[in-house]
């Protein structure tokens, strides 16, 4: 393998996820310092989802709204749709709140049972579709301009500032608080409670409009630097869309598999390897403590020892690159990876 891309894919920093700033600084992760202490001065980008389809030179990939994206490659359908991703909600005193690891995973049997009884309560104007454990895609609502954000940036907050806004989100907040009221007494819910899992509180809807400012910096066109048999590896509904986005735009179908448990179990023969991950919402064996022991500290073997070329680290909106003979500039101040993350960072050049 030449080139390894880690997408830390809901790692914010606590300006954004607050309740997480007493828990990161906590832990110590030598071979993340590392990593992050020999690349390149790091560039904001506008998403890790842009950015990879600015990657993969599919420019219109990267124009598309991330749940336009994933209706037309996973759904084959291009009209008006939104990613709808279970969350735990808590009411406090003068708030709702997002709770840490908030953002609810769905097996399969489970997924096809909710499609269904949202069905029965909402069809035939709006319908809600399995797109992986993550959640559901939501098709219905009228096309619109609304601004929404990814819930991953929320974890832990305040959601006040970050529902649905704009001249035409009162669709979509209406069929949100809808929604709410029929999770509130719907029998799923109460299995999962049995089980001993959160309840679903809330279908948070988003990436179905403007999700970002118009003044967010653009993201560098990479001009094809993602070979097109690259290996993608994750549990986000855009990446199986990316991989069939390739195949439309004239090449072969990008292999895409969930993420391995470690970077001893990835398949060397790829020339380029994207792995997402999520240390803030996934499992256990995705928890940084866990990354380290088997990401980061192989990682840094592997460059070191001149097995990996290159290695991208994608979190915070900031993207890291690291080369084969960093590693030489022993010159380079230490620092913790939690203040790399929130380093001043270059906007990426068009």
């Amino acid at each position: 393998m030449r080139r390894l891309t880690l997408i830390l894919s809901d790692l914010y920093m606590p300006e954004e996820a607050a309740g997480n700033a007493a828990l990161s600084s906590a832990i110590e992760l030598p071979n993340f310092d590392w990593l992050l202490r020999f690349a390149d001065p790091p560039q904001h980008i506008r998403d890790w989802r842009s950015w990879l389809a600015d990657e993969m030179a599919l420019p219109e990939l990267a124009r598309l709204p991330v749940a336009q994206a994933c209706a037309r490659y996973l759904l084959q359908h291009d009209a008006s749709a939104w990613l709808a991703t279970p969350v735990h909600l808590e009411a406090r005193l003068d708030h709702v709140r997002l709770v840490d690891r908030g953002m609810l995973r769905v097996a399969a049997a489970e997924r096809a049972a909710w499609c269904a009884e949202f069905a029965q309560a909402f069809a035939p104007q709006y319908s809600l579709h399995d797109a992986g454990e993550r959640g559901f895609l939501l098709t219905g609502i009228a096309p619109t301009i609304v601004q929404s954000h990814d819930p991953a940036r929320l974890l832990d907050a305040d959601i006040s500032a970050s529902l649905p806004r704009g001249p035409e989100a009162a669709e979509l907040r209406r069929l949100g608080a809808e929604i709410e009221m029929w999770l509130h007494r719907a029998a799923l819910n109460a299995r999962r409670e049995r089980a001993g899992e959160r309840r679903i509180s809330a279908l948070w809807l988003w990436g179905g409009g403007l999700d970002e400012p118009s003044d967010s910096p653009a993201n560098r066109n990479a001009n094809a630097a993602l070979p097109r048999d690259a290996h993608l590896h994750g549990g986000d509904p855009f990446l199986p869309a990316a991989a069939r986005a390739v195949a439309a735009a004239g090449g072969r179908e990008l292999r895409w598999a969930a993420a391995p448990e470690s970077f001893a179990e990835m398949d060397v023969s790829a020339a380029h390897a994207v792995v997402e991950l999520t240390p803030m919402t996934g499992p256990a064996r995705e928890s940084l403590a866990s990354m380290e022991a088997h990401w980061f500290a192989a990682v840094r073997a592997a460059m070191k020892g001149g097995l990996l070329t290159a290695c991208d680290v994608i979190a915070n909106d900031r993207w890291f690159h690291i080369g084969s003979r960093a590693h030489r500039k022993f010159w380079r101040r230490r620092a913790s990876w939690l203040r790399r993350l929130g380093s001043e960072a270059r906007v990426a050049k068009a």
